[in-house]
Formats: C-alpha cells, sequence, structure tokens
C-alpha cells in the first residue's frame, strides 16, 4: 500500500474517532444537565398536588396486578396523605400514569400523569372528580363493564379504572386500608 494513501487512509480513521468521541462526551454533559430522577420528580408532583411534605417513598418497582401497577408509594410526614403513582395497562396509546391521593380511607384526588393517550380533548376537565370521595375499603374493582362510548375511548378508561383498581389493592393490602387498620 502507498505511504501517502495509508496516512491519508489514517487521517480519516483519527478524524472520525476525535468526532466519535467529542460526539459522546457533549451527549454525556447534556444528559448529565438535562436528567429528572423520576423519584425526585414524583416527589415534587405529590408534594405540589397535596401541600403536604413528603420525605420517605417506597419505589414498587411496578408492583404488578392484573391491569396497572403501583411505581410509587408515599405517606405524607404528617400521615394525613397516601400518595400513589400507578399506571394502567391497554389504553389507546399504551400505559397511562396517575397520580391518586388518597386521605381517611377516601379517594381525596386523582391527577393524570405521563401517557400517550389521544382522547384526553373528548373528556371533561372533572373527568377524574368522579372518584373524588370513594371510600377505599367498599371498592371492589373500578374496572368498568359497561361502557357505551368508542372502543378507543373504552381502553383509555379500562387504562385509568386499571391504574386506579391497583391502587386500591395496593392500599387494601399494604398501605392502611381495612386489613392494616
Amino acid at each position: 500500500m502507498d505511504k501517502a494513501k495509508f496516512r491519508s487512509m489514517l487521517r480519516c480513521v483519527i478524524v472520525l474517532a476525535v468526532i466519535a468521541l467529542c460526539s459522546g462526551l457533549l451527549l454525556g454533559a447534556f444528559n448529565i444537565l438535562t436528567y429528572v430522577d423520576p423519584l425526585k420528580s414524583t416527589y415534587e408532583r405529590f408534594a405540589a398536588d397535596t401541600g403536604a411534605t413528603f420525605s420517605k417513598m417506597t419505589d414498587e418497582e411496578g408492583k404488578e396486578y392484573s391491569d396497572g401497577s403501583v411505581v410509587y408509594y408515599a405517606v405524607s410526614d404528617d400521615g394525613v396523605y397516601h400518595a400513589f403513582l400507578a399506571e394502567g395497562k391497554g389504553g389507546y396509546g399504551g400505559t397511562v400514569q396517575l397520580y391518586v391521593y388518597i386521605s381517611e380511607n377516601k379517594i381525596v384526588k386523582v391527577v393524570l400523569g405521563e401517557n400517550s393517550e389521544t382522547l384526553w380533548a373528548t373528556f371533561e376537565d372533572d373527568f377524574f372528580d368522579q372518584f373524588r370521595g370513594l371510600e377505599i375499603n367498599q371498592i371492589s374493582s373500578f374496572l368498568p363493564s359497561d361502557i357505551t362510548t368508542s372502543s378507543t375511548a373504552k381502553k383509555s378508561i379500562r387504562a385509568i379504572g386499571g391504574a386506579i383498581d391497583s391502587v386500591v389493592k395496593y392500599y387494601n393490602e399494604t398501605a392502611g386500608g381495612e386489613n392494616n387498620g
């Protein structure tokens, strides 16, 4: 092989290696600067939604139930709120996240989290108000059986039901429902 050709090829390889190294370093720096810790973000959301302070949180690593899972669970420092980040499976756009707050064995607030659903504009702003005040101990399941709406909306509503159902089950089994005082 000709020395001039070899040098030219070596120079191209070195230039490409430097570009790859610089790109990797820049991407790493960008990741460090923009990273949002999901646990910290959930703490902040719990505090913003309730006005309470949460110091300890349980990472349930997706405690699975048939149609949903509990991702994070926390009790406010004053013991008033049980806060959950739950996911419902099978929505039209995939998984639906909900923030669910329980106080005195009643649901006090449900807030929509991350999701890829396309139909939220068709629901009223107060859609989640229907869950407020429901007694946790007297609920067997939130999964709706007779939904009279489009099949796409049915999937979204079933995902919401799955998320809330997983919260109810977790609360009753672990967090302080009827079986735990």
